[in-house]
């Protein structure tokens, strides 16, 4: 607890870099985490991991025994330790920042912007892209420049999203079109990429598959909500909900992550 001042200060002195700072919380319901890092006043967004998915590549249980476990991850994906200190740890960023690049490199952001290019540039798309689409459409001079400068930035990223889902279509992979044009109307509401989508989307949800794909995974997501409520009866009755969904949707792509939850 006593280092929490200094982590948010660390994150502070580097607010106007491309560099990200993220706590893990591995084993806990988001609830709990919620009410620590509210309680402690904690400013670092959390990755809340109750399946502990992200101790496997590292080979150990994070505990409260190694709480501060560090680690850099360079512009190039690669995963490097770091002594736990505040210093340590802003030395190890120093030493890769000059390789890293902001996603809005080159553009001048007007001070009413800066929130929301900040919450674009930690990938925060929904809705983040909808309000500078409209801001771009529609606002001051010199804030619809700049909106529609930053907007220009993210049409490549829709129009990939829509390239790949008619791929997948030609290969007859109707649920992962489903799924590249359901993240395109997700994150451009309100453009022409959203109706694009939506349309296509109409299609898609008629058939068979992607009906089963898409109830399978609804399924899929309350069945996690209830392995990370803090609750003991919620817990309890996970592992039955995983079991029908196998049973009744055992070709799905939730089914084999389900028997996954299932065998831990």
């Amino acid at each position: 607890m006593a280092k929490i001042p200094g982590r948010n200060l660390l994150r502070k002195s580097f607010a106007d870099k491309p560099v990200v700072f993220l706590g893990v919380n591995s084993g806990n319901p988001r609830s709990v985490v919620e009410d620590y890092a509210k309680s402690n006043k904690f400013e670092w967004p959390i990755f809340v991991d109750d399946q502990r998915e992200t101790e496997r590549p590292f080979g150990f249980t994070i505990s409260l025994q190694n709480i501060y476990q560090c680690f850099v991850i360079d512009p190039a994906g690669k995963l490097h330790p770091s002594p736990g200190e505040d210093k340590a740890i802003a030395d190890a960023v120093n030493k890769y920042l000059p390789e890293a690049k902001m996603f809005f490199d080159g553009i001048t952001i007007p001070e009413k912007l800066k929130p929301l290019a900040r919450d674009l540039e930690l990938g925060q798309y929904e809705p983040g892209i909808a309000e500078l689409a409209a801001l771009a459409a529609k606002s001051p001079k010199d804030v619809q420049e700049a909106a529609q400068a930053m907007y220009e930035k993210f049409k490549p990223m829709a129009e990939s999203g829509l390239e790949r889902a008619k791929a997948f279509e030609g290969e007859g992979k109707k649920y992962a079109a489903y799924a590249e044009y359901a993240k395109v109307a997700a994150w451009f509401k309100k453009t022409e990429y959203e109706k694009t989508a939506t349309a296509a989307l109409a299609i898609l949800k008629k058939d068979k598959e992607v009906q089963e794909e898409v109830a399978a995974k609804q399924m899929l997501d309350q069945a996690k909500s209830l392995l990370s409520s803090s609750k003991k009866g919620d817990k309890e009755s996970a592992p039955a909900l995983l079991a029908v969904l196998q049973k009744k949707y055992p070709n799905t792509e939730a089914a084999k992550e389900a028997a996954k939850l299932a065998g831990k």
